[in-house]
């Protein structure tokens, strides 16, 4: 019993962290002025909705010092953000716990299909970004760019790929996820784990 508490304990402290990475994303995608990132238009989850709107309101605190000026800055803060964006989703999505709708709709399909998530991503982006311009259309008779922008466009695919590169780098993550925190192993001991797959002794 005890295992079981702590292993849950670890795995929704890593989705924390990884709800954290998504949110500073989502805030910098914010911040470009170019469109919000494709997860900002989805309805969410009651528990993760709320703690994930939280979040994005102190990274929305933490990076209002980011004023992008120019065209060039804005693409770059637009880039950085949906960076920072796919790495979390694809954080979030390998805690195997719960994710926001944005992740949890492709990954059921991903499962039922055998597609791969990113793929399925994309293409659930795709389709939630013609909906947001359906609703600008139906809402305020034109398109809300300031709302579904260019840099939304953007995010469609590029998050998507961006989730793609970064699972096929987090075997390092993986032997995160098993690792059981305790008293007998130091902070040593948990770098060697991640690097090695080897528990510290």
């Amino acid at each position: 019993m005890k295992e079981k508490i702590v292993s849950f304990c670890w795995q929704h402290l890593l989705l924390l962290l990884s709800l954290f990475v998504m949110t500073v994303g989502v805030a910098v995608c914010v911040r470009s002025m170019l469109g919000s990132s494709v997860i900002w238009v989805q309805l969410f989850q009651l528990v993760i909705g709320f703690l994930f709107g939280m979040l994005i309101d102190v990274n929305m605190r933490l990076t209002s010092w980011l004023m992008p000026v120019g065209l060039w800055q804005q693409a770059l803060a637009q880039a950085t953000g949906c960076t920072l964006l796919g790495i979390g989703i694809a954080l979030e999505v390998r805690c195997g716990s719960v994710t926001m709708p944005g992740e949890g709709f492709p990954v059921a399909v991903s499962r039922t299909t055998g597609i791969d998530f990113p793929k399925v991503k994309i293409a659930v982006d795709i389709l939630l970004v013609a909906l947001g311009i359906a609703a600008c259309y139906l809402f305020f008779g034109a398109w809300q760019w300031h709302i579904v922008g260019i840099g939304t466009l953007f995010a469609m695919f590029y998050v998507g790929i961006v989730v793609r590169l970064t699972g096929r780098h987090l075997g390092w993550f993986d032997r995160l996820l098993a690792y059981r925190p305790g008293f007998r192993r130091y902070i040593y001991g948990l770098a060697r784990f991640i690097y090695n797959g080897k528990p510290a002794e």
